[in-house]
């Protein structure tokens, strides 16, 4: 009986199997998308992690001057109330970013980066937030954005 639906002897194609080929068609393409997006965001995440750790060899360098010189008091303060220092430190982030994977592309933005830092007695902690806007073609039509949330965290002992 199903294979006699497929296969008409007269030639022409069923309706049945005209839905099947699209719901087909249409299922794969949905997949397909889903997959690319959760690459692209995979990709965005994995570049964050290698410039967290340039962040964390940055302040590793300092850190390391400050405490052979017995002055980490020092080095904290400048973290927290050099607006300076963070906004280098943040510069850096984003260009690095910038290097390893594109901010902005015909199927993607990734915008509203933000680095903090949060002293805890023993280590620094850094946090990364950003939005991957995702812009969706499909069928000739273009739907809704999605915005994906980025966080990443990382630190970095100060004591030894």
């Amino acid at each position: 009986m199903f294979k006699k639906t497929i296969q008409n002897e007269r030639g022409d194609m069923s309706f049945f199997t005209i839905f099947v080929i699209l719901a087909t068609i249409t299922l794969m393409s949905f997949l397909l998308l889903y997959a690319s997006v959760k690459i692209n965001c995979m990709n965005i995440r994995n570049a964050a992690k290698m410039e967290l750790n340039n962040v964390s060899a940055r302040i590793y360098a300092d850190t390391f001057h400050s405490q052979r010189e017995a002055n980490l008091g020092s080095y904290m303060a400048d973290l927290h109330l050099s607006a300076a220092y963070q906004d280098a430190l943040r510069a850096g982030f984003i260009s690095g970013m910038e290097e390893r994977v594109r901010l902005t592309s015909d199927d993607y933005t990734v915008g509203n980066i933000t680095l903090q830092f949060r002293q805890h007695p023993d280590r620094i902690e850094y946090v990364v937030d950003c939005d991957a806007t995702f812009r969706i073609r499909m069928f000739g039509n273009l739907f809704p954005p999605i915005t994906q949330h980025i966080t990443l965290t990382g630190s970095h002992n100060t004591k030894y």
